[in-house]
């Protein structure tokens, strides 16, 4: 009996290990893997309660970009009435992480999130508080863009920035002019430059080349707009807000 009791014990003591000897499960490393799945679906209500929960355990940029980044796609997702408060939420986790670092060539990210986030929360202010917005939109930019020049967001908003400013007509640019003061004039030029640069960054964002669709319509560009739209359709749903993007590519090409 004791010999047997004895070759058990043996038995146990050089048994392989099992996964749960081997493997300590890291937390963080966890929630951010679920995160990221959840992320991949859409479901960024989900992806949100990830990565809140990776970041109470450690608040590194890392964690705070896709935590920005889902709060930010998962506005579009929600009712007109629940969108402010998840771009309010979104630009409030990118300060978080500019406090971590605001200095060195990969908070360019933070910066230019910042200053898409802000250019949504424009679309929920009026008159003098959205001209306000729209110029804060470029000193996040600019900041991106001393960091980092090969940013492609950040390339992309200057680009918008200056279409929409080239697009404002007469009255409207004085009046900008008058209450703000140094306000550069936009050029459908100056957009051209940093969307194509923007999508030769990163061809796959169905956004930037309808942006860059329009300006090329602006200045004439038809049948190169008209490859970009194309090719905008070609592409695959990346963020769920890419369904109205390709919906946008449509619309263009039919106004074409």
């Amino acid at each position: 009996m004791r010999k047997t009791t004895l070759v058990i014990v043996l038995a146990a003591l050089f048994a392989p290990a099992t996964n749960a000897d081997t493997r300590s499960i890291d937390p963080i490393a966890e929630a951010i893997a679920s995160g990221d799945s959840a992320y991949r679906v859409f479901d960024y209500d989900k992806a949100i309660k990830c990565y809140e929960s990776a970041r109470a355990k450690s608040s590194n940029r890392d964690v705070l970009l896709k935590l920005a980044d889902a709060y930010f796609y998962g506005g579009y997702q929600k009712p007109k009435a629940q969108q402010e408060p998840m771009y309010l939420n979104a630009k409030d986790v990118l300060l978080c992480a500019l406090m971590l670092d605001s200095t060195s060539a990969a908070s360019a990210e933070v910066y230019a999130r910042l200053g898409q986030v802000t250019g949504q929360l424009a679309l929920f202010r009026g008159g003098n508080e959205k001209i306000k917005l729209g110029l804060e939109i470029k000193q996040f930019a600019d900041k991106a863009l001393e960091r980092n020049p090969n940013n492609a967001m950040a390339n992309a908003i200057l680009g918008i920035w200056h279409y929409e400013l080239a697009n404002l007509d007469f009255v409207a640019k004085a009046f900008v002019k008058v209450f703000f003061g140094g306000v550069p004039d936009g050029s459908f030029e100056c957009a051209e430059k940093y969307l194509a640069k923007a999508v030769s960054l990163q061809p796959n964002v169905i956004y930037y080349r309808n942006a860059y669709a329009k300006t090329l319509v602006k200045l004439g560009k038809e049948e190169d707009a008209r490859a970009q739209l194309k090719r905008a359709l070609e592409l695959p749903l990346m963020v769920a807000g890419d369904k109205q993007n390709k919906r946008e590519s449509k619309e263009l090409l039919m106004q074409m």
